[in-house]
């Protein structure tokens, strides 16, 4: 029997969305409602699948389905109370969609949620974020809110309610642990986020076995997300920097240690140093399943760069990704994908953007869009932080036969 959950995205929805449709059953029916996606899937596992995602931050269960008219406190209480694990209830309440006005209404039916668990004689708390706004997945996860408590979200689509019970989140330490934890890290160079890595290996849905490359795999960020999330046998990594490679077995080294990964997992990986220009030598024909990179993203950007620096920059970068796939083409198997980043450099004086789109045929290549496995011209998924000067353009390409 399928049942109906929900999924709070990250900070970069679009992604989001890419790597659930990845990561969910082929044909799954998902609706985007505002922040979050609705999907009615069989065989749910809301820890593995917690586990598994970079960019969703909380899931859980879909309680109840209704109208923004007919949704009512006291009946909700009657429908969860079932859920309750003691005389003592810690909940949280969150609005997603809606204007203001509206949000703030459906806010403050947590008050009648509240006094209506009082009335059936629970100690209740309503755990609040900041302006009775939503409470973070890492304060969740401390309070236990899962677990001895209870996290309830109203979802608004238009004139329907969607309502969820939270059943998990992501941890918050280990995500911080595998970022800032690592005893090999390059700051100057940029350091890829582990979430972002982690939708990139669900981008490229690695199955079983599979050999993975990293051509230019830096400290190891690709690397251990996909020992982490996926069963693939061999997973390579090669960079042209003989520290970047060392910093590479730092990390390794360094998650078995923190038993991140387990001892038998070094033997998954092989790691050599090359340019991708040659790594055609190091590997045998036709034996790469996919390829998950980040690549060469410019020299660091202090924000006031001319318009002329910013197109040399990119020229250089698209060149390098000339060579590297002209080279990385013999070692694919067909069919192979390969997720990767294409940047976006950017300063007050104007930006300028790496595209390929118009060699890719030539060079042996088809874009994706999304996980729907289309051709496409134009598609491509951005992640960028804050104050940023390089922004990522994640894209997915497919070895043409």
């Amino acid at each position: 029997m399928s049942m109906k959950h929900f999924l709070v995205l990250g900070t970069h929805p679009e992604l989001s969305l890419a790597e659930i449709s990845c990561v969910l059953p082929e044909n799954t029916d998902i609706i985007r409602l505002d922040r979050a996606a609705v999907a009615e899937t069989k065989n749910w596992e809301g820890d593995v699948m917690m586990n598994k995602l970079g960019g969703v931050t909380k899931l859980g269960d879909i309680v109840e389905e209704t109208t923004l008219d007919r949704l009512d406190a006291g009946e909700l209480f009657k429908k969860l109370k079932s859920r309750l694990h003691d005389r003592e209830l810690n909940f949280g309440w969150t609005v997603y969609g809606g204007n203001p006005n509206l949000k703030r209404r459906l806010t403050n039916q947590a008050l009648v949620f509240k006094k209506i668990a009082r009335a059936e004689g629970l100690k209740t708390r309503w755990v609040t974020g900041k302006d009775n706004g939503e409470i973070s997945p890492a304060a969740i996860f401390k309070m236990g809110l899962t677990s001895d408590g209870m996290d309830i979200c109203i979802f608004v689509e238009g004139t329907k309610v969607h309502v969820g019970v939270t059943t998990d989140v992501q941890d918050p330490d280990a995500w911080s642990l595998r970022d800032f934890g690592r005893p090999a890290r390059n700051d100057v160079n940029g350091m890829l986020p582990p979430k972002l890595a982690r939708i990139m290996v669900n981008l490229a849905q690695v199955e079983d076995g599979a050999t993975i490359l990293d051509p230019f795999c830096g400290s190891g960020t690709i690397l251990m997300e996909t020992a982490l999330a996926t069963k693939a046998s061999l997973i390579i990594g090669s960079d042209i920097s003989d520290a970047m490679m060392g910093d590479t077995l730092q990390n390794q080294e360094w998650l078995i240690e923190e038993k991140i990964l387990r001892p038998d997992d070094e033997e998954r990986f092989k790691l050599f140093t090359s340019d991708v220009r040659r790594i055609a030598s190091h590997l045998k024909p036709k034996s790469i399943d996919c390829i998950i990179t980040e690549g060469y993203l410019g020299k660091p950007l202090k924000g006031h760069e001319r318009q002329a620096d910013l197109e040399n920059g990119a020229d250089e970068i698209r060149q390098l990704w000339i060579d590297s796939l002209k080279s990385l083409k013999p070692l694919l198997k067909p069919h192979a994908r390969l997720v990767c980043v294409w940047p976006q450099l950017s300063s007050s004086n104007g930006r300028a953007r790496v595209d390929l789109t118009h060699e890719l045929s030539g060079l042996g290549y088809v874009m994706l869009d999304g996980c729907g496995g289309q051709e496409t011209s134009h598609k491509a998924l951005v992640y960028q932080r804050p104050g940023q000067h390089v922004s990522r353009r994640v894209v997915i390409l497919e070895n043409k036969v």
